[in-house]
Order: C-alpha cells, then sequence, then structure tokens
C-alpha cells in the first residue's frame, strides 16, 4: 500500500509531490509515462515561467529543472515510461512499463495530474480535403523545439491562445512565413503580451471575428479559405479570403485529459469538461474522493503552493 500515487509528472505532478513531502508525507510514488519528468514544460522553451513561485523569469525546461532538482533532495520514487490503463473506485492504479511489466498498485490517496490534449480538426468540424500540413499548434511545438523537424514554410495560424501565438513567433524565427493568425471571436484569447511581442513585433496580421470555411489541398495543404463570421459565429458570404499555404496550425482549445477520471467512477462536469467539484473541493462522489479532491487542486498547487490545504485533505477525511 503506497500513501500517495501521483499519476503524472508535468508542473502539476511535480508541484503535488514536493508539497506533500513538504507537509510530512514520505511515501510519494510519481507514474510518468514519458522518458523524462516536466511534462509540457519541456517543449515550452520560451521564458515567462516562475515569476510567481520562483520570482524570475524562467523557461520551461528551466522551470521543470529546478522542481526536479527540489525533488531530488526528497524520497520521491519516480517511475519513467510507465503508462497507467486504469485507476478504479478501490484506488488500485493498473500500469505498465518496460522495465517491470504489469502492475497493480495499491494507494491511500491519488492525485491525477494527467493534463490536457488539444482538439483537434476533427473536433471542430473544418469542411475541405485531408491533406498533410494540418498539426495542433502543440504537436507542432513539440517537433520544432524538441524533434528538430520545421514542419512547413508557410504557415497559416487558426485560434488565438497563447500557444498559437508563441507558435507565430517560433515559426517566423524557423524561417517560415506565418501569413496571419485567425480567430473567431470578436477577441484574441491570449495574452496582451503575447499579441505584441509574437504577432506585432514580426508584422503578423491578426483576423479577429474570422476562421477557416474550406482547406484545399490533395497530399499536402494547399490553400486556406478564410471568412469573416457574424454574431453568430457563422461564415458571412463575400468574405472570403485566400490564403497560398502548406501547413496550417490549429491552437482551438484543450480538452482535460478525462479517460482515468471516468475510470475511478467521479462525475464529470459537462461545462469544464473536467471533474466535478464543489467551492470547498468536496467531490461529487464518495467513493472516489481522492482521485477528484486531486484533480481539481493540481492547477491551484503550482500557482499557490498549497501551503495549508494539502495537508489537511490529506490527513482529514473528506466523508
Amino acid at each position: 500500500m503506497i500513501d500517495l500515487v501521483i499519476v503524472g509528472g508535468g508542473p502539476a505532478g511535480l508541484a503535488a509531490a514536493y508539497s506533500a513531502w513538504q507537509h510530512g508525507l514520505r511515501d510519494i510514488l510519481i507514474l510518468e509515462r514519458d522518458a523524462e519528468l516536466g511534462g509540457i514544460l519541456n517543449q515550452c522553451i520560451h521564458n515567462g515561467f516562475g515569476l510567481h513561485r520562483f520570482g524570475e523569469q524562467l523557461t520551461g525546461p528551466e522551470y521543470a529543472g529546478r522542481y526536479i532538482e527540489m525533488l531530488r533532495s526528497t524520497g520521491v520514487r519516480v517511475e519513467l515510461g510507465t503508462m497507467v490503463l486504469e485507476v478504479t473506485p478501490d484506488k488500485k492504479i493498473h500500469c505498465v512499463s518496460r522495465e517491470k511489466g504489469y502492475q497493480i498498485l495499491e494507494a491511500r490517496s491519488i492525485i491525477l495530474c494527467m493534463g490536457c490534449r488539444e482538439r483537434t480538426r476533427g473536433a471542430i468540424g473544418i469542411p475541405g480535403s485531408r491533406p498533410a500540413g494540418i498539426y495542433t499548434a502543440g504537436a507542432a511545438q513539440r517537433y520544432v523545439n524538441m524533434e528538430g523537424y520545421l514542419v512547413g514554410k508557410r504557415v497559416l495560424i487558426l485560434g488565438s491562445g497563447d500557444i498559437g501565438l508563441i507558435m507565430a513567433r517560433r515559426m517566423t524565427l524557423e524561417g517560415a512565413k506565418v501569413l496571419a493568425c485567425v480567430e473567431v471571436m470578436p477577441y484574441s484569447g491570449g495574452l496582451t503580451r503575447n499579441i505584441v511581442q509574437c504577432l506585432q513585433d514580426f508584422d503578423i496580421p491578426l483576423y479577429l471575428s474570422h476562421t477557416i470555411v474550406d482547406i484545399q489541398g490533395k497530399a499536402r495543404v494547399e490553400k486556406a479559405i478564410v471568412a469573416k463570421v457574424d454574431e453568430n459565429r457563422r461564415p458571412i458570404p463575400g468574405t472570403e479570403m485566400e490564403f497560398d499555404v502548406d501547413t496550417i496550425l490549429l491552437s482551438v482549445g484543450l480538452i482535460p485529459e478525462n479517460e482515468l477520471t471516468r475510470q475511478a467512477g467521479i462525475p464529470m462536469d459537462p461545462h469544464t469538461k473536467g471533474p466535478w467539484y464543489t467551492r470547498i473541493w468536496k467531490p461529487a462522489s464518495p467513493a472516489c474522493s481522492p482521485a477528484a479532491t486531486w484533480c481539481t487542486c493540481m492547477i491551484w498547487w503550482t500557482s499557490f503552493r498549497a501551503k495549508a490545504t494539502l495537508p489537511v485533505l490529506l490527513r482529514r477525511p473528506m466523508f
């Protein structure tokens, strides 16, 4: 029986493990499916991380490295290359790895820190053919920053969240031509700082209240047709613009990784697509209280260090 198992070794999992250790817990295990800790931070080579936690600007890998070094001073155990297949309501964790094979671990408490996945073209239903050259912004970021592949030379970005804005700058710095960033809403979802530094500083136009209405191409993307939308986000005939591109990057939102959460029997909130909870972090399902509690706390931990909440949740029964 393990006191605390943390599923996911990204920023939330690292912060949760360190905070649990600082508050007296000594039997802690992190399960991470990747070959290294850090999660999404490893591909975020831009700065801006660490201002609240460490009081200075760090890149994503530097931020992850700080937490990894902090964990080295603890007795927190880590199993890399370990895929969690199932979490049951009685807190059994089914996982598999090349080193240890199939395992069933029992835990007193579980923290689910699986992060999110990106919405794809299929999730938003963009019309047109199905050529190569369409990537989510996060996938393109990994290819460029970690694998060393330039995914395209003439790029159109759909969505103006921070990842889309940052990839507009990144692709430009790598020699690609970013023709525009297109946003269906009448405002950008990204930080003003990123709009200035990633678009305006590189003369990349931002088209608000616009969306892609058609993708053309056979083996590879050749054209993207963009149109203005009305207040109901419906394309307005006669406003179409044609872009000759070989690559489209999609930055159209994130979906929480929910498979394990559902398997654990935790009710899901239809609005957030994450676990349902109350304002005091009390989960809707008594049978799955630890997993539900940890799921909703993970971002709060990395931002505010959970100085008081963590030991209370660990040591006080929820029901």
